[in-house]
């Protein structure tokens, strides 16, 4: 896989529901996506990252949602470097011959350089040490055609997360970016033959814009590790939902939440409600659709949306349960408040 983590034994079970492949290494690299980038740039098919905290995994997230989408020329493309370079940049790309390509420009300097890369992008400001990635000419669908394909990038210079096709009935794919507010970057995209090139604006809430039948979704950059694309519909955080149709819909009010402590180690626990079951859960960051949960061994944070009855936390193997009681969510965020008893 283009991109594994190294997890003590009690985080393997969360990083795995986090859409990640475990993998060892003598020597494994930090958790940055930095590092990851750079590695791809450098040559390796695969980065192994140590990732010894939840936080380390959330912050490599976005780097795994891309591999899942664009890794196809770092899995069986092949590297080649010397590529036409201006202002101290030192480019390489993977290539496969109709399943796309992965461009990286790295910065080896100290200090940020302006520099291009012929013929993908123009005069380009990048931070010391940083490494950018242009991908193009990325197939989705069913069509082993790359002219006839169903949908596909042309080329991003927007920091790409995800891709997938629309839920029937709708024709097209979404393409995900990243960017900070304010920020504008280019995408092109292909739909069966007709390409479309459009500007996509960032801003603090996420955003779609039309692609003649595809989108492109730009989401924020503190966003970007809670994608999560259900059958349902997708979700960016908690509180910000994408229909199917492509609606954005903010659900700003009517959130509760609570804060707990988990025991020494993660273990596995049943969510319950009595009566009725809130509408929408979420647990660490992670959209609940059942009742079986994960709880971490540090704070646990739990968001309900919707009427329920009484809550309570069962964990697997013990003879008690906690019952949870619920705070509005403030605006800000999560309260500090900690529900006891511990387990």
């Amino acid at each position: 896989m283009p991109l594994s983590v190294d997890v003590p034994a009690e985080l393997s079970e969360f990083a795995q529901l986090l859409g990640f492949s475990l993998g060892k290494h003598a020597s494994p690299l930090p958790p940055h996506p930095r590092a990851v980038r750079r590695a791809w740039a450098e040559g390796a098919r695969s980065a192994i990252c140590a990732a010894p905290t939840a936080e380390a995994l959330w912050q490599l997230r976005p780097l795994a949602l891309f591999a899942a989408a664009f890794g196809e020329p770092l899995r069986s493309g092949t590297f080649h470097s010397g590529l036409r370079v201006r202002g101290g940049l030192i480019a390489t790309e993977w290539r496969t011959a109709q399943k796309g390509a992965l461009l990286f420009a790295h910065n080896p300097m100290e200090a940020p350089c302006v520099g291009s890369v012929f013929p993908a992008f123009d005069e380009r400001t990048v931070a010391a040490g940083e490494t950018l990635i242009w991908a193009h000419d990325f197939p989705l669908g069913p069509s082993e055609n790359y002219l006839a394909a169903y949908a596909g990038l042309v080329k991003s210079d927007a920091t790409l997360l995800t891709a997938h096709l629309r839920p029937d009935p709708f024709p097209g794919a979404r393409f995900f970016v990243v960017g900070t507010p304010s920020e504008r970057r280019e995408v092109s995209v292909f739909n069966a033959g007709p390409g479309e090139v459009i500007e996509v604006v960032f801003s603090e809430t996420p955003a779609v814009f039309a692609a003649g039948v595809s989108q492109v979704v730009a989401v924020p950059e503190a966003l970007a590790p809670h994608l999560w694309i259900l059958e349902t519909a997708t979700w960016l955080g908690p509180t910000w939902e994408l229909s199917h149709a492509g609606e954005i819909i903010h659900h700003a009010t009517g959130w509760r939440e609570t804060v707990f402590v988990g025991d020494e180690t993660p273990r596995s626990a049943q969510l319950q409600f009595e009566q009725n079951s809130p509408e929408v859960v979420w647990l660490n960051g992670i959209p609940v659709t059942g009742s079986d949960v994960l709880l971490l061994p540090s704070e646990n944070h739990l968001l309900v949306r919707g009427a329920h009855g009484p809550a309570f936390i069962i964990p697997d193997g013990a003879c008690f349960q906690v019952e949870l009681t619920f705070t509005p969510q403030p605006p800000s965020g999560f309260t500090k408040q900690i529900s006891r008893p511990s387990f």
